[in-house]
């Protein structure tokens, strides 16, 4: 039998819901941000080339971005707050296991597992608070939206000077080490303080065809994204991936098709103008950011030779005017439309990167710093907004699916940025080796290059001095290209914004 709550305890419980979920979406996207800080480190440590790197970065995001759709779908069988409860106590236990890597491989894979607890997290997190707010104002369920969103945004504002501090204080095996007790603190909470919830009636089933050609197509793409550079692209294996990645993918479409209602992603939804450009604005949002900063990181670190608390401080000139700006934004939404902001937000970050791309070899850091505070002020304009209006814009009950697929394409962006950058960056590097001559052969060319594109430019100090500038100029040339990428991509992001997000398009909640 049910026990009636009073309105006292009602309010704490929804007060807890938002502040554990807040929470763990902080460490969720803690996780991500620490982790490129010490990128540097790990490849010292590890061995880890460039393909290292992007794999260390990119198997979080992956497994994150494959499940996110589905989990939903499966919380509304077995319970919310149980499937909340085993993701991040799977994200805690890998946490541990990234801490103890022994290797690359081992720590691929422990970042693999830790992207299976995430997307758990992530994917329940915003069905916590619909069902906590189920039946109030559409204004209070957007505002601990918001405060949701807001607990990711200050991770990835301060995540570079957390994880400054932690990698020159003890290590990089510490930033993991710093979830454990977070992790459990946040365990500890779901279960004493979170109610259980689950879909009403049985019509929710669990997509697995969805799931298994989702997390496939993303795979294949990725892949031959990575290895392309590398072994170049019309070596057998990434052809073979580009060709799965297309065949799966319109099986993927298809099959969501035929499912309607029933699948993790039901494609009518992007018939609604303000959710797709939602969709297009949350991709290029995380292209932009998360996709660019292990290369602003490499830069800073490798050319540059900061250290990794330098580099959190340097960073800060984008944090803080990103924490700054957010508030300042949630209010400016009396006054002004929100797809106004949002728009105003992407223009603020393309010509942020734009304005970074005549960094030149013997440049300081303070080259960046008009384009980082113009790419805080971008985030801080239109990151608050994301998923709320990405929510707003569908029926009540498709809420939950929106914020499924609103969350996939955060870590897509990421996924996505990090694999393109580095392929042009890798092309960047070789076309100035190339144009210094013939005094490397190959293999050696070979090896410039993959000390280039993982900023270990301390390590080319014995060689010749055409080689070295060669080298140098191609690593900026390349970081210059990725942010005329990035400065395009914004700009036109900021264009979907005004084209297709409509106030008109906005539902309210219902009980």
């Amino acid at each position: 039998m049910a026990v009636e709550l009073s309105p006292a305890s009602v309010t704490a419980r929804r007060r807890w819901t938002v502040a554990v979920a807040s929470l763990s979406a902080a460490l969720m996207t803690l996780d991500v941000t620490i982790v490129n800080v010490a990128l540097p480190q790990i490849e010292g440590g590890l061995g880890a080339g460039l393909d290292g790197l992007q794999w260390i970065v990119n198997a979080y995001t992956l497994a994150f971005a494959a499940l996110l759709l589905s989990v939903g779908s499966l919380s509304d069988r077995v319970g919310r707050r149980r499937i909340f409860a085993l993701g991040v106590a799977v994200f805690t236990g890998a946490s541990l296991g990234c801490a103890l890597a022994p290797g690359t491989a081992t720590l691929v894979v422990a970042r693999t597992v830790q992207g299976v607890g995430g997307a758990l997290v992530m994917g329940t997190g915003l069905a916590l608070i619909a069902a906590a707010y189920a039946g109030t104002e559409a204004r209070a369920r957007n505002t601990a939206i918001g405060l949701f969103a807001a607990g990711g945004a200050a991770a990835a504002a301060l995540g570079p000077l957390v994880g400054g501090l932690v990698v020159d204080a003890w290590g990089w095996r510490y930033i993991f080490v710093l979830n454990l007790p977070l992790g459990l603190a946040i365990l500890l909470a779901t279960w004493l303080r979170l109610t259980e919830s689950k879909a009403e009636n049985g019509r929710h089933r669990l997509d697995l065809a969805g799931l298994v050609l989702a997390a496939a197509m993303l795979f294949g793409l990725n892949y031959a994204l990575l290895t392309g550079p590398l072994d170049g692209w019309s070596s057998t294996p990434v052809v073979a991936a580009l060709v799965a990645a297309g065949a799966l993918t319109a099986a993927f479409l298809f099959v969501q098709w035929r499912r309607g209602e029933a699948a993790m992603l039901d494609l009518r939804l992007f018939r609604i103008r303000s959710f797709t450009g939602a969709i297009l604005v949350t991709y290029a949002a995380r292209l932009v950011s998360f996709g660019l900063l292990p290369f602003l990181v490499l830069w800073l670190s490798g050319m540059l030779g900061y250290g990794p608390f330098q580099i959190g401080l340097r960073l800060l000139l984008l944090s803080i005017t990103m924490i700054v700006v957010a508030p300042l934004s949630g209010a400016l939404t009396r006054r002004v439309p929100v797809h106004v902001l949002m728009a105003l937000g992407m223009a603020l970050t393309g010509a942020g990167a734009l304005a970074m791309t005549t960094i030149e070899p013997g440049d300081g850091w303070t080259a960046a710093a008009p384009g980082l505070l113009l790419l805080g002020a971008g985030a801080g304009l239109a990151a608050p907004h994301l998923l709320g209006v990405a929510v707003g814009v569908v029926p009540p009950e498709r809420a939950g699916m929106a914020s499924g697929a609103a969350n996939t394409f955060f870590p897509l962006g990421t996924a996505s940025g990090v694999a393109l950058y580095g392929a042009v960056l890798a092309h960047q590097v070789d076309r100035h080796l190339t144009d210094a001559g013939s005094a490397l052969e190959p293999a050696a060319a070979e090896r410039v290059r993959a000390l280039v594109t993982s900023g270990r430019f301390d390590a080319l100090a014995a060689l010749p001095g055409p080689v070295r500038q060669a080298a140098e100029a191609g690593f900026t040339s390349g970081l210059s290209a990725m942010l005329t990428i990035a400065g395009v991509a914004a700009l036109l992001a900021a264009l979907a914004s005004l084209l297709l997000i409509r106030g008109a398009d906005q539902h309210q909640a219902s009980g």
